[in-house]
C-alpha cells in the first residue's frame, strides 16, 4: 500500500533532532525522500540512517540557515541529490542565542528594555532570516520546475501570544507568520502553497530544561507545581493538559504536505492543546 507521500523528496531543515527529526521520521513511513539540513549533522545522521530502514532515500548536508550563501548551496544540493523538492519543512530555529553551544547558558527571560541586542538579532538572524533564506531557495526551485509544491514553516503558539521575557522569539515567530502569508499569495500562481505550523510547548532538546521528561499528566502537574512554576503555569494554561510531542507537530506537518491539506495556503495550524483559545 502506497503511503500519503509516495514518491516524494522533502527538505527538512533542523532535521537532526525534535521536531524536524520527528518529521523527517512520519514523512519517511509515508513514502518520502528526505534531505535532513541541520547545523549539527551527526544527530541528522541518526535520522537518515532510521529513514533509510524505512526503505527511503535520506540525504545529510550541514547548514547554517542564517547564512545566505549556504542556504543557496543546501538548495541546490537538495535537487541535485533527489531530482526536484516536492516538500519544504523550514524547521531550524532557537530558543535564545546560546541555544545549541556546547555548555551555552540557559536563557534568563529578559524584558525588551534590558535585552542586548547581539541576542535580539541572533534569534532573528536563525528564526525568522532563515527561514526566509529557505524559504527563497525552495521557491526559486519549486518555479523552475514547474511541479508545484508545498512549503511548511515552523512557527510557534508565541506568534500570537504574548510571552514576556521573550521578546526576540516571539517577533521571530510572528514574522514567519506574516512571511508565509505573503507567500502563499505570491506562489499560489505556481500551484506553491505555504501554510505555517505554530506548535505549543512541545517535548523537545529545547524544552527539556523547561518540562522535564515526565509524561504522565498527573505526576507531571504535580512535579511542575513543585520545582518549576513557569512550566506549571503554562501547563494550566493547555486545555488537554499535557505539553506537546514532536509527533503531534509532525501530524499536522504530513497532513499540510498530503493530498488532504490541498486546499490550506496561507493558513497557520496550531497543534497546541488549546494554548491559544485560553
Amino acid at each position: 500500500m502506497s503511503g500519503r507521500l509516495e514518491g516524494k523528496n522533502a527538505l527538512i531543515t533542523g532535521g537532526a533532532s525534535g521536531i524536524g527529526h520527528a518529521t523527517a521520521l512520519r514523512f519517511a513511513q509515508e513514502g518520502a525522500n528526505v534531505f535532513l539540513a541541520d547545523r549539527f549533522p551527526a544527530g541528522a545522521e541518526d535520522a537518515a540512517a532510521e529513514i533509510k530502514k524505512l526503505g527511503r532515500k535520506a540525504f545529510v548536508h550541514e547548514v547554517d540557515t542564517a547564512d545566505e550563501v549556504a542556504v543557496g548551496r543546501m538548495a541546490e544540493a537538495a535537487v541535485k541529490s533527489m531530482g526536484n523538492i516536492d516538500i519544504s519543512v523550514a524547521a531550524a530555529g532557537v530558543s535564545h542565542a546560546a541555544y545549541g553551544v556546547p555548555g551555552g547558558p540557559q536563557y534568563i527571560p529578559t524584558i525588551v528594555a534590558d535585552l542586548d541586542f547581539a541576542e535580539w538579532r541572533k534569534v532573528l538572524s536563525i528564526n525568522l532570516d532563515g527561514v526566509f533564506l529557505t524559504c527563497r531557495a525552495v521557491a526559486a526551485a519549486m518555479i523552475k520546475a514547474r511541479k508545484g509544491g508545498r512549503i511548511i514553516n515552523i512557527a510557534s503558539t508565541a506568534a500570537r501570544i504574548v510571552e514576556v521575557g521573550l521578546s526576540a522569539y516571539g517577533v521571530s515567530k510572528a514574522g514567519v507568520w506574516m512571511l508565509t502569508r505573503v507567500m502563499a499569495a505570491e506562489l499560489a500562481a505556481h500551484n506553491i502553497t505555504v501554510n505555517a505550523i505554530g506548535p505549543g510547548l512541545t517535548r523537545t532538546p529545547m524544552t527539556t530544561n523547561i518540562i522535564g521528561e515526565e509524561t504522565d499528566p498527573a505526576a507531571m502537574r504535580a512535579a511542575l507545581d513543585r520545582e518549576n512554576q513557569t512550566a506549571g503555569n503554562h501547563l494550566r494554561r493547555v486545555l488537554l493538559n499535557r505539553f506537546g510531542e514532536p509527533l503531534d507537530v509532525a501530524n499536522t506537518a504530513l497532513f499540510l504536505a498530503s493530498d488532504e491539506g490541498s486546499y490550506f495556503t496561507g493558513s497557520i495550524l496550531h497543534p497546541d492543546g488549546g494554548i491559544v483559545l485560553a
